[in-house]
């Protein structure tokens, strides 16, 4: 006998949510209720409203403008997210990897921004310049700036084993990591934000703040996993 998985409240809403777009009672521009109206329909606290919208807003079904609300943007992402194979990946094996990922590259990021050179930092700069120097381009996606930038940080933790299991992966991370971009392309908000997300981690590691590093890193590479519909985060 399997034990009964209990359901988070934040996702129960997000499913429901969900199940309104797609059914069309919400078409694309459409303005969502506010987190005090759904917090007030759902009879709950607005902590998993926010979960659910963010969720909503980081798979690509809704987008946030502050001051003014969440609107539909997309109605059918979800077949996009959930029913792909992409390259040798299925998609467990593809949220796997994203979940080894976290394990090594936010400890890394801690062991960056304690050992990291004066030369660790040029290169983890110089990747991150790359990366903008593509965001403003709309039609590229990026892959070799970003895998770049990761593979610096990991680089600087200055351990021997770390840098080489990442390497190992460099080939099915590279494929994952292309991905993942392709969702990105023609959204500059959202090409944006990842560059951003880039930037404060490279200013933590820079900073030689060990616990800021890793938890940015960290969130960063849960951003990317809820954006690929990974429910276990």
């Amino acid at each position: 006998m399997e034990p009964i998985k209990k359901e988070k409240l934040s996702d129960l809403i997000f499913d429901n949510l969900v199940e309104q777009i797609k059914r069309g009672d919400y078409k694309i521009d459409d303005k969502l209720p506010s987190e005090n109206e759904l917090a007030k329909f759902y009879k709950v606290s607005r902590v998993p409203i926010r979960e659910a919208l963010s969720k909503l807003i980081s798979i690509g079904y809704v987008e946030s403008s502050q001051g003014k609300g969440t609107y539909v943007k997309n109605t059918s992402v979800s077949e996009q997210v959930k029913q792909f194979t992409y390259g040798t990946f299925n998609k467990k094996e593809l949220f796997d990897l994203l979940e080894m990922r976290t394990v090594i590259e936010v400890r890394s990021a801690y062991f960056a921004a304690e050992r990291r050179t004066e030369v660790d930092l040029l290169k983890i700069e110089e990747a991150l310049n790359h990366f903008k120097k593509i965001t403003t381009n709309q039609q590229i996606i990026g892959m070799e700036a970003d895998y770049d930038f990761h593979k610096s940080v990991v680089i600087s933790t200055q351990n021997d084993y770390l840098i080489q299991t990442f390497k190992n992966l460099q080939s099915v991370h590279r494929d994952a990591l292309e991905f993942s971009l392709k969702l990105n392309v023609g959204k500059p908000r959202k090409r944006e934000r990842v560059y951003d997300e880039h930037v404060i981690i490279y200013e933590a590691i820079k900073n030689q703040n060990p616990e800021l590093a890793a938890d940015l890193m960290k969130e960063h590479l849960f951003n990317m996993r809820r954006k690929l519909g990974d429910d276990r985060i």
